[in-house]
């Protein structure tokens, strides 16, 4: 498991203790230098920095970032918009910008050709009829759980089924720590200290994934998961929301290694990650030593894919073909790119493909 350093946990501790609006820390690398783009992104907190590593090789593509300003304005004869914050936002705005029969609102703003492709870490919604947008994947991320540095708690926890919840029993699992079968462990002194479920705010593609990863809906959840930590909400991989010890929250892998190689990257990544370990899942580890550095395991057992959408009826339109459509597109092509920012980049044949697809969302 990769660890901070002594003094780089002793500054995090001490601003958590302080009362740190951990909220308030996130990535603002929206298109750099300032101005307006052909190509036009917004959604997703967990890719927004590999697209936007992306979007200063590719020519005309600006990439909005999840946090930021409240409003944004993606185009010059445009109306400033309220800021999509994750993938579902990512797809709603993107419907409302593309959408011949529908208002074209957002937030109450008309926002009609100004958003021309969405990121997301989730794929199609199969409850969402249409083929009005398509979903192109180019890389695979894994997604784990992160628990504060200094707490005891288990670092090697399986993800758990349905079978097992007639059990008298209730297994150490993260399905049941999410349905609050779960709600202690024991510290090293034997104590029992009570678990604290966290997810990330509504509409974040991560949390989608994670509840369908351990086989619960939104309903099972309420009531024992939650978005807030002393009134905040907790933004998808800032870690630090967790400051208690047992405090626990889905995070991506890949965004964790970005996060660390904040340095080296060439768009601006917030380090946001505070003093927490990634855990096991099943006894795998998330990371894979590569050369002596680590990178993420694509045998990890829950990964995912992540995508760009885009409408479907403008897949032949010459800027978004060359940008996402096949495995010569510039963000298929850039894999030495997507693999700085954490991510496995899809090879060959399946980056950018353009089969799966669901309709617009609102």
């Amino acid at each position: 498991m990769l660890k901070k350093n002594k003094l780089r946990c002793g500054v995090v501790a001490t601003l958590a203790i302080a009362g740190m609006a951990f909220g308030a820390v996130a990535a603002s690398a929206d298109p750099s230098p300032a101005g307006y783009r052909t190509l036009n992104g917004v959604g997703s907190d967990t890719i927004q920095d590999v697209m936007n590593g992306i979007s200063t090789v590719t020519p005309n593509m600006g990439s909005y970032d999840a946090v930021g300003s409240a409003t944004i304005q993606t185009t010059a004869a445009g109306n400033a918009f309220n800021r999509p914050n994750g993938s579902g936002a990512g797809q709603q705005a993107l419907s409302a910008s593309s959408d011949a029969t529908g208002s074209h609102l957002w937030g109450g703003v008309n926002i009609v050709g100004q958003v021309d492709f969405a990121r997301s870490s989730s794929g199609p919604d199969a409850t969402i009829a249409g083929t009005d947008l398509t979903f192109i994947p180019f890389a695979k991320d894994a997604v784990t759980f992160a628990v504060n540095s200094a707490s005891d708690f288990p670092r090697d926890i399986a993800v758990g089924s349905l079978s097992q919840d007639s059990l008298a029993v209730a297994p150490f699992t993260l399905r049941n720590i999410y349905r609050c079968a779960v709600t202690t462990f024991n510290n090293s002194n034997g104590d029992p200290v009570t678990i604290t479920p966290l997810l990330p705010q509504s509409g974040s593609g991560t949390r989608k994934f994670f509840l369908s990863t351990i086989g619960l809906t939104e309903t099972q959840v309420a009531g024992c998961a939650t978005s807030t930590v002393n009134g905040v909400s907790v933004e998808e991989h800032n870690g630090l929301a967790i400051t208690g010890p047992g405090a626990i929250v889905p995070f991506s892998v890949a965004q964790y290694l970005s996060q660390s190689n904040h340095t080296a990257l060439p768009t601006g990544v917030v380090e946001r990650r505070g003093v927490i370990d990634l855990g096991r899942i099943g006894s795998v580890s998330p990371f894979s030593l590569v050369n002596g550095v680590d990178m993420l395991n694509t045998s990890f057992p829950v990964t995912r894919s992540v995508y760009n959408v885009v409408q479907t009826s403008r897949l032949t339109d010459p800027a978004i073909a060359a940008a996402f459509v096949g495995s010569s597109s510039s963000v298929c092509s850039n894999t030495a790119l997507i693999s700085k920012y954490g991510f496995a980049p899809l090879i060959g044949a399946a980056c950018g493909t353009t089969t799966a697809k669901q309709g617009f969302k609102y």
